[in-house]
């Protein structure tokens, strides 16, 4: 049997993970599951791409995860504790997304993942123990029920930025192939969902001292436009359900398209700049050679932030690119290992 690399990101608003081989995206929602009385026989083909439909069993309860929690689950929670080891959810989005890159009735993962600035050094030691060993859970994706027997071998835990600094640093195979950026002192800014955070790499050195997380993310701006659709509309969404909305720019009401472009972009405004001076007050940015813009929030906000520092960046593929770095990492350290 052979152990596979995976790179995980567990982020607020989606779970990124990759193997190398295959990439998954899915929202970070977990609901209660339940066995549903009637699926339509014409959405079947629909649900067969899997993700629309993962169920996960996982130590007796049955869980729906992702689009199908949306959809589905009566009680569906978004929110993941900065406790990790303590968080249900968390449990059942790692399992669920370990069990996407299974291949066989039992099957070996080394892990990279990471952790919000903030909370590293508290939580890594008990997040790194507390995922080692063995877990058996009953897993459905596009209708096909299976078991999986799921070991966890090897574990390191980064903060949560790094990713994206050994994506740009590493090759697929594990290798050093940009030696300029491991001699700078880069700056990296990832917006997420629930948190933005500031790391400092120096020589790939991490600088702890100029290391933080803030509170502000994606979330602040989608809390702010959900007020304002029950101001304007007298209509209650949930965040998760807030998604597509945002992505369209537009609301329907009762099968009619409402715009919706001027509200989001005052919230995107707003929090944007915010995170400006969460930054500025952690850091000079003229003392960075280069400052990465990373996350799938930097990437939504990044025609607000980019403006205000002239060495800054977007990163290619910013929501997955944490994702990315965790994997070359794990391609590095684990085959010496």
């Amino acid at each position: 049997m052979v152990t596979k690399n995976v790179g995980i990101d567990l982020g607020y608003g989606f779970v990124k993970a990759t193997d190398g081989d295959k990439e998954y995206v899915f929202p970070s929602v977990v609901g209660s599951g339940r066995d549903l009385k009637y699926r339509s026989e014409l959405s079947r083909p629909l649900q067969s791409q899997g993700l629309d439909s993962l169920v996960v069993t996982l130590e007796g309860r049955k869980y729906f995860v992702g689009e199908l929690a949306i959809r589905q689950s009566e009680i569906a929670s978004r929110s993941l504790d900065q406790n990790r080891v303590e968080d249900k959810n968390t449990r059942v989005l790692l399992y669920t997304t370990l069990a996407l890159f299974s291949q066989w009735e039992q099957q070996s993962f080394n892990i990279v993942t990471g952790l919000p600035t903030a909370y590293y050094s508290s939580y890594r030691d008990a997040w790194v123990n507390s995922l080692h060993g063995s877990q058996t859970v009953r897993f459905m994706s596009g209708g096909e029920e299976k078991e999986r027997t799921i070991s966890i071998e090897k574990v390191r835990v980064v903060p949560q930025p790094f990713g994206t600094l050994y994506d740009r640093v590493l090759n697929n195979i594990g290798n050093v192939v940009d030696t300029d950026l491991t001699r700078l002192t880069v700056g990296i800014v990832d917006v997420g969902f629930k948190t933005s955070d500031f790391a400092v790499s120096d020589g790939l050195e991490y600088i702890e001292r100029l290391s933080s997380s803030t509170p502000t993310g994606l979330s602040s701006a989608y809390g702010m436009i959900a007020d304002r659709l029950r101001e304007e509309f007298r209509i209650n969404k949930e965040n998760y359900e807030l998604d597509e909305i945002i992505n369209k720019g537009q609301i329907r009401i009762a099968g009619k398209p409402y715009d919706i472009s001027n509200i989001k972009r005052e919230a995107f405004e707003r929090v944007a700049a915010k995170i400006i001076t969460e930054l500025e007050s952690l850091w000079d940015y003229r003392s960075m050679d280069v400052i990465l813009l990373t996350g799938g929030g930097g990437q939504a906000l990044s025609e607000y932030l980019l403006p205000r520092f002239n060495n800054a960046f977007l990163v290619e593929g910013s929501q997955s690119a944490n994702t990315r770095g965790y994997l070359k990492l794990a391609n590095n350290i684990f085959r010496n290992e």
